[in-house]
């Protein structure tokens, strides 16, 4: 009980939060969305509707976890490491800008390096890519978020790509659905 108090007390709002995850969500379905587009013309010669249908069912539901996780990551980071820098002001602009510069890191990782067939060459490099790139992102993320105009810049975002949580939620939910009934039957 005593924990549950401390914590409610460190969480930022309800609706900080939302905006956070709204642009978490916004980046990586449209990543999921914009990669598949690609690859659709081709899928179409070879699946049918209801296989491509279930395609998307299964990367939105992986998309799902993986926003989740990132708001669960970003939220931790922000009752341990960023408790010296505790200002509820911030916390949008700064939980914003560290999840953009770890998506956008992760998607020109892939974007960069393409040939990840041949996965030594791929991870002989990852550890060297993200002991840069995560502290970087931080660094963006503290010092970004002290700038005036940069947190009005990404609270404005926040406010504006909630809408896609209307979107792709339910998207979420019906594809979890759809993933349980064709793993149940």
């Amino acid at each position: 009980m005593k924990l549950g108090k401390l914590l409610a007390g460190r969480l930022p709002g309800r609706r900080n939060i939302l905006g956070v995850y709204a642009v978490v969500v916004l980046l990586v379905y449209s990543w999921t969305l914009v990669t598949s587009f690609y690859k659709l013309s081709s899928w179409m010669f070879y699946l049918t509707v209801g296989e491509i249908l279930s395609v998307y069912a299964y990367a939105f539901s992986l998309d799902l976890l993986e926003s989740t996780l990132m708001l669960a990551g970003v939220l931790f980071l922000d009752l341990t490491f960023f408790l010296a820098f505790r200002n509820m002001e911030e916390f949008q602009p700064r939980s914003i800008l560290l999840a953009l510069g770890i998506l956008i890191s992760s998607g020109l990782r892939l974007i960069l390096f393409p040939d990840y067939e041949d996965i030594d060459s791929f991870l002989q490099g990852e550890s060297t890519w993200w002991m840069i790139a995560l502290p970087l992102a931080l660094i963006v993320a503290v010092a970004g978020s002290k700038t005036r105009w940069v947190r009005k810049v990404i609270v404005v975002v926040a406010e504006r790509t909630t809408i896609f949580l209307y979107i792709y939620l339910p998207l979420s939910l019906i594809s979890l659905l759809v993933v349980f009934i064709r793993n149940l039957y």
